[in-house]
């Protein structure tokens, strides 16, 4: 999938694994993917355990804070929250976490699935029924991508939701 992917004027929920790979304010992947999102008018959120990951607690290494600051500063990235007080945020939660599950087939257990890859779908799930908009997810992780899919169509989201490789992303974004 490409940049024509994710339509104007909607919101995008992003992984650790995609701002990783954007690096910082001085990377030219960060600056391609900046004026993206500023050109399509995009809301993206990085929702707090992703950002946890990051290394957003207090003791973490400061350039990772410095990272996201930068874009919060720069008025594209914004904290999200997951609301488990709607009901089916859980049940989003756990059939991603189940689906992953079993597309890893023996290769990992329960444990072992990272639990930001099933939270990305929970939220993406409550900003849908919210807002009432198009949500794209960027994820780095082919069986998040597809177990994230497959969970928001079982919820009745799927055409209202993308997800996309987002490392492919913003290679086609350096085109």
């Amino acid at each position: 999938m490409t940049e024509e992917s994710i339509p104007s004027d909607s919101v995008v929920i992003i992984d650790s694994s995609v701002l990783f790979a954007m690096g910082g304010p001085s990377n030219e992947k960060y600056q391609a993917f900046e004026r993206h999102v500023q050109r399509q008018n995009l809301t993206v959120y990085v929702p707090q355990q992703v950002a946890a990951e990051l290394g957003e607690s207090p003791d973490a290494y400061a350039y990772q804070r410095d990272r996201l600051k930068a874009a919060q500063d720069a008025g594209w990235l914004h904290p999200g929250e997951i609301d488990f007080t709607l009901a089916t945020v859980s049940d989003v939660v756990d059939k991603t976490r189940r689906r992953m599950l079993a597309l890893s087939a023996d290769d990992v257990t329960e444990d072992d699935i990272e639990k930001t890859d099933t939270i990305l779908a929970g939220v993406a799930y409550q900003y849908v029924v919210r807002k009432e908009t198009h949500v794209t997810l960027l994820v780095s992780d082919t069986i998040a991508e597809r177990a994230i899919e497959d969970a928001l169509s079982a919820v009745g989201v799927g055409d209202r939701t993308t997800v996309v490789e987002g490392r492919t992303l913003l290679r086609s974004l350096m085109d």
